[in-house]
């Protein structure tokens, strides 16, 4: 055992003077690994914060970056040391096979996610429908998109379900066409019913006048004749003079003594 402990620095020595290079390599990448990983992960987050991502999702981003480059940084670290890391490779990429089916779905939102932000097809603000669901955007988060309707109600989209969907924005543009179908009776004067209408239209301040308001006739109907109405006008301003032009030009076709056809049946009798 003395003898032993008596050559053992000797062997250091030896073993220092033969295998110098290998040994400095190994404490320079464990130096220069070890500051990689920092600063990649301090990139990152700092990339997540500025980004839509920032938040519990940033966070959830950040650690899954950092320890993937973690488990990188140490498999090399051991082959350097001349282990055999084969088989940890081939265990390690079991392990993430078998999450990745747990997860899938999981996964699938994700890269969803990611894809909503790099493509931006909306962004929070916005007035958007989804597959048949309108609403505000409120977020996006890890795993799903946050919308908030007009009648006040949360609605939670996966982002994989968002990405497969059409999508509407209704704010991108900033202004919107708004188109209204109204019925009048047959025989009714064509001029009058565009003059009415057109009058209606002349109060709003908010309709643009260019493009300027379009009226026409568009469709010999079955029991009516149909017009179109056209008007452009700011995305914010769309429901409120929605409402606005269907109530008063009723009131102004009552005016003028226009008809409006309703659904009726005419029934003739032979004797």
């Amino acid at each position: 055992m003395k003898e032993f402990l008596h050559g053992l620095p000797n062997a250091a020595k030896n073993v220092l003077r033969s295998n110098w290079r290998a040994i400095f390599a190994f404490v320079c990448f464990l130096i220069v690994g070890y500051i990689a990983v920092k600063i990649a992960t301090s990139v990152f987050g700092r990339a997540m914060d500025r980004s839509r991502l920032r938040g519990a999702t940033g966070h959830f981003l950040t650690t899954l970056v950092k320890t993937g480059l973690i488990a990188l940084y140490v498999i090399i670290l051991l082959a350097m040391l001349g282990v055999d890391t084969t088989s940890l490779v081939a265990i390690f990429s079991v392990l993430t096979l078998a999450v990745s089916l747990a997860v899938q779905g999981v996964i699938s939102n994700l890269a969803s996610g990611i894809m909503l932000v790099v493509t931006k097809p909306f962004e929070e603000g916005d007035f958007v429908d989804i597959g048949g669901t309108s609403g505000t955007v409120e977020g996006i988060t890890i795993s799903a998109t946050r919308l908030s309707t007009p009648d006040n109600k949360v609605v939670i989209l996966p982002n994989s379900t968002v990405t497969a969907a059409n999508i509407t924005n209704y704010s991108t543009k900033g202004t919107r066409r708004l188109d209204l179908v109204l019925s009048v009776a047959y025989g009714t004067d064509v001029t009058l019913v565009k003059r009415t209408v057109l009058g209606v239209i002349a109060r709003h301040t908010e309709i643009f006048s260019t493009p300027p308001p379009t009226v026409r006739l568009s469709e010999h109907a079955e029991g009516a004749l149909h017009f179109t109405v056209r008007v452009w006008l700011s995305g914010s301003d769309y429901w409120s003079v929605n409402f606005d032009l269907k109530e008063e030009i009723y009131d102004a076709f009552n005016e003028k003594g226009i008809e409006i056809p309703f659904p009726q049946m005419d029934v003739h009798l032979k004797q």
